[in-house]
Parts: C-alpha cells; sequence; structure tokens
C-alpha cells in the first residue's frame, strides 16, 4: 500500500511538474520563440541585390535591426520585379519608370520571423515604385529586446524607423504606408490608428483581431480539457515575464478607428488564425476606402505562394490610395 502511495504521490508531482514546464514552454512560444536564422534565399538577395531590382542598407533605429530596400534605376534581372510589373501593367495601372519611387512602405514580419522575410516582398514593391523599410520586431531577429508584445510597446515603432530612415537617407517621409503580416498585420493597424495623419495607407494578411481569441483556440489545441486552466497560467506568465496580458492587444479596436485607405487579407484555409478574426477587422474599420482579399486555398504560413495574385492585389491597393 505505502508503495503504491508512493507511486501515486511520484505520479501527481511528474503530472503538476510537466503541466508547469508545457505552460512555461507555450509562453515563451508566444513572447520569445525562437529566432529564426538568415536562410539561403534571404543570403541571395542581400548579396545580389541588383539582380532583384535593389539597393539594400542596413540602419538601426535605437538599437532595432533594419534594412532600406530601394529600386534601381538600371536592375538586373529583377524576375520577380519584372513579373509583378507586366501583371499590373496589364490591369493599366500606370507605373512609374525602374527607380522612380512614389512612397515608402515600412514593413512588418509575422511571429518566429524577421525583416529578412520581407525581402522577397521589398523587391516586388521596389519594382513598382515604392522604398521599403524592414525591421526586425522586439524578440525576433537581431532585436535585443527580449519579448514580442503585438503592438502594446511596437505600435510606435514604425513612425520612429520612418523618421529615422529619412533623416538618415536624405528623403521626405511623406507619403508613407503600412504593410504587415500576421503578428506584423496586428501591430501595423495598431499604428496606424495611433497616428493615422502619418500614413497613407495600411494593409495586413493574416492579422488577428484579439490575441485572447488566439490564444485560448491554441491552449483548446493544446492542452485539451485542461485548456482553461492552462489558459490562465499562461496569461499570467505572459504578463509577469512581458508586462501585459493578451487580452490588451486588441487590433480591432484600432482598426474601428481607421479613416484611411485600409486592407484587410486572409487566407481562407486558416485553421492558425482563423478567417471569421478577418472579417471581423474589416467590419471594423469605418473607412469607405476599404478592401478585402480572400486567398483561396492559403493557410496561416503561405498566404504569398500560392497562385493567387496577391503580390500583384496589394500593390495597386497601395498605387491607387497614393494622395494625387
Amino acid at each position: 500500500m505505502k508503495r503504491l502511495r508512493r507511486v501515486l504521490v511520484f505520479l501527481a508531482i511528474f503530472a503538476v511538474t510537466a503541466f508547469g514546464a508545457l505552460t512555461w514552454i507555450a509562453s515563451s512560444r508566444l513572447i520569445c520563440p525562437p529566432r529564426r536564422v538568415l536562410q539561403d534565399h534571404h543570403q541571395d538577395i542581400l548579396a545580389n541585390a541588383r539582380e532583384h531590382g535593389m539597393r539594400i542598407e542596413s540602419f538601426a533605429v535605437s538599437g532595432t535591426p533594419c534594412l532600406l530596400c530601394e529600386p534601381l534605376a538600371q536592375p538586373g534581372s529583377a524576375v520577380k520585379g519584372n513579373k509583378l510589373r507586366a501583371e499590373l501593367q496589364a490591369q493599366s495601372v500606370p507605373l512609374a519608370p525602374w527607380g522612380e519611387i512614389k512612397a515608402t512602405l515600412v514593413l512588418l514580419h509575422g511571429h518566429k520571423g524577421c525583416k529578412e522575410d520581407h525581402l522577397p516582398v521589398a523587391e516586388r514593391f521596389c519594382a513598382a515604385g515604392f522604398r521599403c523599410l524592414l525591421v526586425d520586431l522586439p524578440g525576433h531577429g537581431q532585436n535585443p529586446e527580449p519579448f514580442a508584445s503585438f503592438g502594446k510597446r511596437e505600435s510606435s515603432l514604425p513612425g520612429e524607423v520612418l523618421r529615422a530612415a529619412a533623416t538618415r537617407f536624405q528623403f521626405d517621409p511623406s507619403p508613407a504606408a503600412l504593410f504587415g503580416i500576421s503578428q506584423g498585420g496586428a501591430i501595423v493597424l495598431q499604428a496606424a490608428a495611433q497616428t493615422d495623419e502619418q500614413w497613407f495607407a495600411v494593409g495586413e494578411l493574416s492579422s488577428f483581431a484579439a490575441l485572447d481569441q488566439v490564444v485560448t483556440q491554441q491552449a483548446k489545441a493544446l492542452f485539451g480539457p485542461l485548456s482553461s486552466m492552462a489558459n490562465e497560467i499562461v496569461t499570467t506568465l505572459v504578463q509577469q515575464r512581458a508586462g501585459y496580458t493578451p487580452s490588451e492587444i486588441r487590433p480591432v479596436d484600432a482598426a474601428s478607428k481607421l479613416t484611411i485607405p485600409v486592407l484587410i487579407g486572409h487566407g481562407d484555409a486558416d485553421s492558425f488564425v482563423t478567417p471569421d478574426q478577418a472579417q471581423v477587422l474589416y467590419a471594423a474599420a469605418p473607412s469607405t476606402r476599404k478592401q478585402f482579399l480572400t486567398i483561396p486555398g492559403a493557410g496561416h504560413s503561405n498566404v504569398l505562394v500560392t497562385t493567387a495574385p496577391v503580390y500583384a492585389t496589394m500593390t495597386r491597393f497601395f498605387w491607387e490610395a497614393l494622395p494625387r
């Protein structure tokens, strides 16, 4: 009997310890995911920027690593950029010549990503006449800040990066717009709502309307019948470690303040952040110039690599939103 009691006590201690470890890991995955190392395609673009139609410069803003990407008047092969230009010209979009810059776009990457993930995005936008600023968000890439806060502390960062880059590289910070994916999409909506007179448009793909809904959904998937308890513990850990709770992060509230042109895009096969969250964001935006983009067959991580003309749609949105 004593032996059975010891076994039961051991199993109980093991279960509690394992549960605690799993909730700690879950909170870490949220606020400080493993940092992505540069991939071969990142290195290729950085080493052969001209062939991709760009010049690329590194800079930092208060310790935040950034990249500036600008179109070249005499690009190399620029295969992806020229393909996009052909698609836009087929739609009668009056593009400027290669190298002429019409506006600046600040690009924010997704959760677990880094600024270099947006290099293929930047080469398309550059081909259409947009200067691009790429940013390593806190808790990601080479940013020295340890924790991500999904906009709680990052919403002022795009404006800071824009102003610093304009001063350093001597360009007019206006007109400028925002673009982000997933976590980056949530942040650009919050940034645009903070000072939407500074931006002429904002576009996002795969964002959530409220972070606590995503956390709750993932807790159910990971912890099953113990999801409520796990959710409470993860919320407490996030608050203790990073200084905020998921319930504070509500891009839908930011969307409700936007009067500038807004693009909300989402994959219809996204099971991580379900498409209904995008519909909530779109419905909340009072802008009379808003656009909803459904990406057929796309999940959460492949919204830019389907056969749908997503780049052409996004670029045309920004082009048509430009102040005339």
